[in-house]
């Protein structure tokens, strides 16, 4: 028997925001694993640990560097899938914890992707985009009637096009001073100790800082 490889999303960062099922499969799954940064945290696994019961899990860190290097970020999905596999194989199922949504810009779908081509089953459990929890932190709707929904990520050649379109935009992955019209609503570090609202782009915004353009 094979193991099966859960895509398991912990939300933008507030436990209360975890799913049942999410909870579920993880308390469910024996092994259980979470990026990694250089600095050694380990943020989707703090999430889900307040939420979900961890005892007796095999915990397997997964080490991935924030770089746009593709040589190196190759190398890193593919020592990933390695480490899972070996647990797949022995019949163990393995969830892998990542922030926000599993299908929106997440590390779980190269891996999973490598997972799949080596004969094993993968599953996602959807949860809730940080898009949606900061434009609930906020107290607005996101679009109303016919309006169009824009998710760019932060370092997309292109923004500026995407900006300039009708409807909401939301940049993910870090603000861009480049937004100098239409109402601002961002949010640091959502959900997170240190969260932030602001009506105007932070200067030193980071990778954690989410920006609704109305």
């Amino acid at each position: 028997m094979k193991g099966v490889f859960y895509g398991v999303s912990t939300g933008p960062g507030d436990p209360e925001l975890m799913t049942v099922k999410a909870i579920r499969i993880i308390e469910r799954c024996k092994v259980i694993a979470a990026p990694r940064t250089s600095g050694g945290r380990m943020l989707a696994y703090s999430i889900a640990a307040q939420a979900a019961d961890m005892t007796g899990k095999t915990i397997l860190p997964l080490d991935m560097p924030m770089t746009g290097d593709s040589g190196r970020l190759h190398s890193a999905w593919d020592a990933a899938a390695d480490s899972i596999e070996a647990h797949l194989a022995a019949g163990e199922d393995a969830a892998m914890l990542t922030i926000g949504d599993v299908s929106l810009y997440s590390t779980y779908s190269y891996i999973a992707d490598r997972i799949a081509q080596r004969g094993y089953e993968c599953r996602m459990c959807a949860g809730v985009p940080s898009f949606c929890a900061c434009a609930a932190a906020h107290g607005i709707p996101l679009v109303q009637g016919d309006e169009v929904l824009t998710v760019i990520p932060a370092y997309n050649a292109d923004i500026a096009e995407y900006l300039d379109r009708a409807g909401t935009k939301v940049i993910m992955k870090g603000a861009h001073a480049a937004v100098t019209a239409g109402e601002i609503y961002a949010v640091e570090n959502c959900g997170l100790e240190g969260e932030r609202l602001t009506r105007s782009i932070p200067p030193e915004s980071g990778y954690f800082t989410t920006v609704i353009v109305k």
